[in-house]
């Protein structure tokens, strides 16, 4: 393209006139294609039309200065003669670049007449590029299922980027969605996208697990951006704990069935069998001639006159409501000594609190109710003589009702066994 400009110049003898100018400068091509970042050499031709030698300074003008640059800024030329100068056009591969038509401008000065300066310029024709990434705000997360993470979509290329959101793991572990499922981006610019990612539930994991996926985002024609992700799930109950359990629950399974189906009954036969050995030598030869009275709370025993030095048997019973003692008392006859050999304390509901045996207020014996299951025996005790008029008590205190009764008192007795002997007038 050739530029030339007219300079009006004012004389004594004349009005105003016009000159043509001293130079013209053109480039070999009015268009040409470059690709961002590729160098282009355009050839510059600067012609001398005057008759007497001129120096020129070349330098780039206009939006694109900053992409061109000249080989030699400065040249001499000859009246009528020209040169060429290679002039270095070099489109950087940024998203400010803009695709398309861009004009490049060359300006040469001559230095003896500054205001004689001409401009070439031609049209550069910008091809568009891509540079689309994927960067990664959590690029691993720790999770056992489920996890959030986000990461942007940039465009650092010089035209619209449209791309589709896609999740990629070959091994079909892992799936996920996005939001949003797709995204337009400028040049230069970015836009956040969220993935919930979702890993198949497995039952059992030894060790850590780690999943590996990709995140990519397409576009019909185009590379696409590809970024790595990880998910790190923890162990849950590793097998070799779970073969100890196993094999505890095992044992312990064992030792139950054995306690229900060899220890226990076996403690109850043999327990039964004592009673029963007990009960044969505390009973009497003929039980009709053996009175058998329940002594009520401070109610006294009422017997009938025996022989001499037989076996008698007295039963106390209480009822002591939650938290408070309760007793039951009997007195001997004023016509009999009575010689208490054998004492049997009964518990059939599993109460707890404390039981005494007390004579004439004094206490001989005492017993906590929580270490009697059913029936106690204190066989064969050293004879206590109690004399006629004599008083026998039963106090329970009643700290806990048996789990397995409906009732609100401790339910407890004691059966007295001894020999009775008429007192002599």
């Amino acid at each position: 393209m050739e530029v030339t400009r007219a300079m009006p110049v004012r004389t004594q003898h004349q009005g105003v006139a016009f000159r043509t100018v001293s130079v013209q400068t053109w480039f070999s091509t009015d268009e040409i294609e470059a690709r961002p970042g590729v160098q282009q050499v355009l050839p510059l031709s600067i012609q001398n039309l005057g008759d007497s030698t001129e120096s020129y300074t070349i330098v780039p003008a206009g939006l694109s200065a900053s992409w061109t640059t000249v080989q030699r800024g400065n040249i001499t030329l000859f009246g009528g003669s020209q040169d060429v100068v290679d002039v270095r056009v070099t489109p950087p591969q940024l998203s400010t670049t803009s695709a398309g038509p861009n004009v490049i401008a060359v300006r040469v000065i001559p230095q003896g007449a500054p205001d004689d300066a001409v401009v070439a310029e031609m049209v550069l024709m910008v091809h568009p590029f891509d540079d689309r990434r994927i960067v990664t705000l959590q690029p691993i997360q720790r999770a056992r299922h489920r996890a959030n993470y986000e990461f942007m979509v940039e465009n650092h290329g010089n035209g619209l980027a449209s791309c589709r959101l896609r999740l990629i793991d070959p091994s079909n572990r892992i799936d996920g969605s996005f939001d949003p499922p797709a995204v337009g981006v400028a040049p230069g610019a970015a836009n956040l996208v969220r993935l919930k990612a979702r890993a198949q539930r497995g039952l059992f994991r030894r060790s850590t697990r780690t999943l590996e996926f990709e995140v990519e985002a397409e576009q019909q024609g185009h590379e696409p951006a590809i970024a790595s992700l990880a998910l790190v799930q923890p162990p849950t109950i590793p097998l070799a704990v779970l073969g100890r359990v196993a094999a505890v629950a095992a044992l312990v399974g064992a030792a139950i069935a054995a306690w229900f189906g060899v220890v226990r009954p076996e403690i109850r036969d043999a327990a039964d069998l004592r009673v029963d050995e007990r009960i044969a030598e505390l009973a009497p030869a003929d039980p009709d001639q053996v009175p058998t009275t329940t002594i009520a709370e401070d109610v006294p025993v009422e017997t009938t006159p025996i022989e001499e030095g037989e076996p008698t048997f007295y039963r106390l019973a209480v009822d002591a409501p939650l938290t408070q003692t309760a007793d039951s008392t009997l007195s001997i006859p004023e016509t009999d000594e009575f010689d208490l050999t054998d004492v049997r304390v009964e518990n059939s509901l599993n109460d707890a609190g404390i039981g005494t045996l007390l004579v004439n207020g004094e206490p001989y014996f005492q017993w906590s109710l929580s270490n009697i299951r059913g029936q106690l025996f204190e066989p064969n005790i050293t004879p206590i003589r109690l004399q006629p008029g004599d008083n026998v008590t039963f106090a329970v205190r009643c700290d806990a009702v048996g789990a397995e009764s409906s009732k609100s008192t401790c339910t407890t007795a004691i059966n007295i066994r001894g020999l009775t002997r008429p007192v002599a007038d």
